[in-house]
């Protein structure tokens, strides 16, 4: 397929999506995601989480969405935590986080680290993180679904990197 660049107007948008990016996109431009004309009030919402992921403390977990994807695949929005906790984290998504206020401290893949305002940090579909927040952490996240050829091909490198077990 050869590329060819955009012409001014929707219509050209639309062609050069759907050429690049597949129908879904030019639907999506063609149907007019629209820009904001004005803010909106989206408060944070409380939510829970399965009991069995709190490590300690009494997290009081609140969110919000912001915006999605006209094909679901991408989910923007902010989440809060008020601790001190212990959790963990279970990404059923592929999620980048970036902290505005408080403070994280992460155990993801066996390394640690912190999170702090500014910080952005990337957690795969499929994996675990254990978070500690102290007292207060509120991101900003974005959830996307990462396709089925991104996560055989991180199942097929996991695999290839995992030791094979010890034989006696």
């Amino acid at each position: 397929m050869r590329w060819t660049p955009l012409r001014a107007g929707t219509a050209g948008a639309v062609l050069a999506l759907a050429a690049v990016g597949g129908w879904q996109a030019a639907v999506a431009v063609g149907n007019g995601w629209q820009a904001s004309a004005a803010t909106v009030d989206k408060p944070l919402q409380p939510f829970s989480v399965d009991p069995s992921w709190v490590r300690s403390g009494t997290p009081n977990f609140r969110a919000v969405e912001t915006a999605r994807s006209p094909d679901g695949r991408s989910i923007t929005g902010l989440w809060a935590c008020d601790g001190p906790t212990t959790f963990e984290w279970r990404f059923g998504l592929d999620e980048t986080v970036h902290l505005l206020e408080g403070r994280v401290e992460v155990e993801y893949l066996g390394r640690r680290f912190v999170i702090e305002p500014g910080h952005t940090a990337v957690f795969h579909a499929g994996t675990t993180a254990v978070w500690h927040v102290p007292s207060h952490a509120k991101k900003v996240f974005k959830l996307h679904h990462p396709g089925r050829l991104v996560l055989w091909w991180r199942k097929l490198f996991a695999a290839e990197s995992t030791p094979a077990p010890a034989t006696t």
